[in-house]
Parts: C-alpha cells; sequence; structure tokens
C-alpha cells in the first residue's frame, strides 16, 4: 500500500524477528546499505494476552516480555550500534502504552511489560544524550481500528474485565477519555511525526499520550 503511494525506492519492508538479534542486524544492514543510512527508529512490535493471574501462564509471561522489552532491547540496541558509527544523532521512538502507567484487572503480563518498556526508553535516553540519540516514548490509549492487539483474546479478556461485550468495547474507550475521542492509527503516527519535525529536537526522555485524556494515565 505504501510502494502505491510512493514508490519502492522510498519504501521497503524487511521481515524481522524481534527476538533475534542476527534477525535484527540484517535488516538494520539492508537498510542503511539502501538508503545511506539509519536515522530513525520506531519499536512498535507488540501484543497482547489479558488475563488474570490464576490463569496468565508462565509461557504467556515469557512471550509477552520477550516481544516487548527484550524485543525493545535488542533493536535499540543494534540500532545505536550503527547511529554512533554515522556519528550524526538520530531518533528512537517507543510506541509504549497508557498501561505503563495505569493498573487495571486482568494485566498483569501486559501492563507490567509496558511499564518496563517505559522504563527502558527513560535509561537509553540518560545513555544515549552524549551521542545526540534522542529516545522518547509515545503512549497510546487502546488503538481498535487497524490494530492486531485485539487477536490472541485481548478484545473479550478487557471486555470481561470491564463487564461488557466487545461490541461495546469501542465506544467504551472512548466515552472514559476527556475528550470523547476514539484512538485511531494515524493519532500514533502524528504524535510520533511531533518528535521529528525539528520542534521537539532537544526534547527527550519524555513520555507523550495519545489517549484522548484519561486523568489515571497522566504522566506524574
Amino acid at each position: 500500500e505504501l510502494v502505491k503511494i510512493s514508490s519502492k525506492d522510498q519504501v521497503d519492508q524487511v521481515l524481522m524477528d524481534v527476538t533475534d538479534a542476527n534477525s535484527i542486524a540484517k535488516a538494520f544492514e539492508y537498510a542503511a546499505l539502501k538508503y545511506g543510512g539509519i536515522d530513525i527508529i520506531v519499536n512498535n512490535a507488540g501484543l497482547s494476552i489479558s488475563k488474570p493471574i490464576a490463569e496468565h501462564t508462565i509461557e504467556d509471561w515469557d512471550l509477552l516480555y520477550n516481544i516487548m522489552p527484550k524485543g525493545q532491547f535488542i533493536v535499540s540496541k543494534c540500532a545505536v550500534a550503527i547511529l554512533r558509527k554515522q556519528n550524526i544523532g538520530g531518533d528512537i521512538i517507543n510506541i509504549v502504552s497508557k498501561n505503563s502507567v495505569v493498573a487495571g484487572p486482568n494485566n498483569v503480563g501486559y501492563g507490567s511489560a509496558k511499564a518496563a518498556q517505559a522504563h527502558l526508553s527513560r535509561l537509553l535516553a540518560a545513555e544515549l544524550g552524549g551521542d545526540k540519540i534522542r529516545v522518547n516514548s509515545v503512549n497510546p490509549d487502546a488503538v481498535i481500528v487497524n490494530s492486531n492487539i485485539w487477536a490472541g483474546g485481548w478484545a473479550e479478556g478487557r471486555a470481561k474485565a470491564y463487564g461488557i461485550t466487545v461490541e461495546e468495547l469501542p465506544q467504551y474507550y472512548a466515552n472514559r477519555t476527556l475528550l470523547k475521542e476514539m484512538i485511531l492509527p494515524e493519532d500514533i503516527a502524528n504524535a510520533c511525526f511531533s518528535f521529528l519535525n525539528g520542534l521537539l529536537e532537544k526534547s527527550t526522555g519524555n513520555i507523550l499520550n495519545v489517549d484522548g485524556g484519561v486523568a489515571m494515565g497522566f504522566v506524574r
């Protein structure tokens, strides 16, 4: 779809496994050789599992942590190696979640994994500032439209936790926001772009909430 909008010279895709350092390194090497370097990294790989702790398996826990905190760590590590060689700075943006700061039922694995991602972002910002590498995060609330996060029983799990039906979830999420708005994929893309358009080039270690306004999710 993106190739149709632009061209193969401007858009490409490489399959990789965020839990496999060799896979990630090869993907970065391909991109750097094709486009002459790496400037921006967006860590947005994720999945969701919503279960009460009695039903939450160790395998569930390992899967969440391998893909999200560990995946973010490996991708960032490989990216930093290239960015430091280039010696011109760069941007790492991590897609985290409102759940990194808000505690709720049936969310022990996903919520804690997102909290780990948020703090990893802060730690990297503290370490990489001297290299002019900015590290910032975006905290979305539920993105229901065109999002794979609702696969694997997540929608059913959240609906059960809230005492509603799956069909009621979109309006439920919109109604609980201060702005009464549903969050869309393009809202998250716009948040990422705000860190990259030159107006926030002196900002690092920040978290930008994109949730329509959820008071519990205000970053303190």
